[in-house]
């Protein structure tokens, strides 16, 4: 299965140091993530979108839960109907419009795209991402990143509804020009005691007012959470089939580890992990029998799956699919993996 190709429309920050990338929406790895001119927020002269309390998520709404609200555009109130939605990996939760957009969930980004947009290359967005780093060090870092090309106006005191005081970042015009850009974004930087969250509303200047608008209506209903810990795969594994060695030596096909983003494939030397080659990690996620689901893509963009053995923690299965309905007929057994040091 292989994954959507797209071009990213916005390259807000580009700090692999730091453990955070504002890119596009769309599913390509972040390291063929291509340049492309950042983008900025309320154009000058725009109204920027005032609270609405009618849009405010009530503190009992759970996941799954829909129910009306109201946002006011270009004078008319528009009747706007939402479902709230929780992402405990990324430790948010929010309402969403979910009549005029659509959801797109990845493992390190949750993207509300526009439903009259490419789903792969959209204009207008809105996009969620958790950060280990604390509020200021990630504005920081937004702000030198887009004043590189864009005056940026920074508020350090802005509120949202639910999320409390944030920084919001505007960036509205192209530096040293004095006229707008073709693409407009507004960043917010919501505080919180594991980070922060970093969620940046993209959208085509000629559609700003109604976009921005119902961007900042969205957000006024979102609020940090808890990100539990990351699942992982500990040891070392070796896969089933074997094959002979330089030295002539017979040994497993390949030695596998597993790193938050990569599976790490390689051979023994004298003792020593060489590596041969790295897929990307695309998900990681808890199997429905238990244990441990990682889906991954190679070079090539095939996708597979490895998952937890019933009954045994020290088996990974290997299917050649993402899709769980053709488990059956895309197991390998020869690529199943088992660990062989903890």
């Amino acid at each position: 299965m292989k994954k959507r190709d797209h071009r990213i429309s916005i390259a807000l920050l580009a700090l692999a140091a730091v453990w955070m990338t504002l890119a596009g929406c769309g599913m390509r790895s972040r390291a063929e993530v291509p340049a492309a001119p950042a983008a900025t927020a309320a154009p000058a002269g725009t109204a920027e979108p005032a609270p609405s309390p009618e849009t405010e998520t009530a503190p009992d709404h759970r996941p799954g839960d829909r129910y009306e609200g109201s946002v006011t555009i270009e004078g008319m109130e528009e009747t706007v109907r939402y479902e709230h939605i929780r992402n405990d990996l990324l430790g948010f939760e929010m309402a969403y419009d979910y009549e005029r957009f659509l959801r797109q969930s990845e493992t390190d980004r949750e993207c509300f795209v526009s439903c009259w947009d490419s789903p792969g290359n959209p204009e207008n967005y809105l996009e969620v991402r958790y950060s280990p780093l604390d509020a200021e060090t990630a504005a920081a870092a937004v702000c030198e990143t887009l004043s590189d090309d864009y005056q940026v106006r920074r508020e350090d005191a802005f509120s949202l509804e639910r999320a409390g005081q944030c920084i919001r970042i505007l960036a509205d015009e192209v530096k040293g020009g004095g006229f707008m850009p073709e693409h407009l974004q507004t960043v917010y930087v919501i505080p919180a005691a594991d980070g922060c969250r970093v969620a940046a509303a993209h959208c085509a200047t000629v559609e700003s007012e109604g976009f921005l608008r119902r961007f900042h209506a969205m957000m006024n209903s979102f609020s940090a959470v808890a990100a539990p810990e990351a699942l992982s795969v500990a040891g070392t594994w070796q896969t089933a089939s074997m094959g002979y060695a330089d030295d002539g030596s017979m040994q497993p096909e390949y030695y596998v580890r597993f790193t938050d983003s990569h599976i790490l494939y390689g051979h023994l030397k004298d003792g020593q992990f060489v590596l041969d080659h790295t897929d990307r990690i695309v998900s990681v996620g808890e199997a429905p029998s238990g244990g441990i689901r990682v889906q991954a893509e190679t070079a090539n963009g095939a996708g597979y799956t490895y998952q937890t053995g019933e009954g045994d923690e020290n088996l990974l299965e290997y299917f050649e699919t993402w899709q769980e309905e053709e488990f059956p007929e895309s197991y390998r057994g020869g690529a199943s993996l088992n660990r062989c040091t903890p």
